[in-house]
């Protein structure tokens, strides 16, 4: 891939997570705002697990497999990245509470110009092969930082304003930009296929297996975490979603713009993309399932 053919993608990626984020950012109101302050042990609890977990497991993986320093760089940049944006739609299918994910959600995008390179930067520093890697990589976070607001934070700042719109016909607009996500979801994952197919080749089985096996521990190791604490199911379920969803589209924009010479760091973003949607599809549908045959247990039990 040439250097115009990568600005090209990079900028398409770019849009099309910021078009994503903005038909999320609908969902959160004024009112779910000023609800925030009601839940905030629940949301300060959930925002420390998302900023904490995935990038704990990560190092203690990565420092037990040691893999080369492409992919250590690659997977401590995703572990870096806020929470995504799909989670909701699994906590809703979860019977979770949909008003913490919401929160998690809003706070996860808010500071993420900040928790993005700090992360990445604590977590390249816990080993002095990968800091000697990260020096090497010549970063600049205030570039960074401002692909980050034009990516996550405006577009939410503006989704917010939007949503506080009436009238048929912002009813219509916002409508029309959630009907496009999942096909934007879906081309973003083919575009990244495609685009890397060169590197394809490079996929084993270890990388396959560090993208399931780490998110699959991230959920049910927050479930019975926060469960063990004394949470309700709904709230615990929603702490596994949004601590093992990443925004793996976020990471695939700064590996095309600022990583172009580490192809392993977007096609991880890529896997992962891939994976959490299936994981997130049949683990809701399960839960799903097995929350109604619950139910209807309960009925019989009740009418016996």
């Amino acid at each position: 891939m040439d250097k115009t053919d990568l600005n090209l993608s990079a900028f398409l990626v770019q849009f099309v997570l910021a078009i994503i984020m903005l038909a999320v950012s609908f969902e959160v109101t004024i009112k779910d705002l000023k609800d925030l302050p009601r839940q905030w042990k629940q949301i300060a609890l959930g925002y420390v697990m998302q900023i904490t977990f995935l990038p704990m497991f990560m190092l203690l993986v990565l420092l037990v497999i040691k893999p080369n320093m492409h992919l250590v760089l690659a997977f401590l940049l995703l572990a870096a990245c806020p929470g995504g944006n799909l989670s909701q739609l699994f906590v809703v299918r979860s019977n979770g509470n949909i008003g913490i994910s919401m929160g998690l959600s809003f706070l996860s995008t808010l500071f993420s110009p900040l928790t993005v390179p700090g992360i990445f930067f604590l977590a390249t520093h816990a080993n002095s092969n990968w800091s000697a890697a990260y020096k090497d990589l010549q970063l600049s976070w205030s570039n960074i930082f401002n692909t980050l607001m034009v990516s996550l934070f405006i577009p939410l700042i503006i989704g917010i304003w939007l949503g506080t719109k009436n009238g048929l016909k912002w009813e219509k607009f916002r409508s029309g930009i959630q009907k496009c996500v999942p096909w934007l979801l879906a081309a973003l994952l083919v575009a990244a296929v495609w685009n890397f197919r060169a590197a394809l080749s490079d996929i084993n089985l270890s990388m396959i297996l560090m993208v399931m096996g780490i998110s699959l521990a991230c959920f049910v190791t927050a479930y019975y975490f926060t469960r063990m604490l004394g949470q309700n199911y709904s709230t615990s379920i929603t702490y596994a979603w949004e601590v093992s969803i990443q925004n793996s589209g976020l990471g695939m924009v700064l590996g095309l713009v600022y990583f172009a010479n580490v192809p392993e760091i977007s096609l991880v973003c890529a896997l992962w993309g891939i994976w959490q949607m299936a994981m997130g599809a049949l683990g809701s549908t399960i839960i799903k399932k097995a929350i109604m045959r619950k139910e209807v247990a309960c009925q019989l039990s009740s009418v016996g």
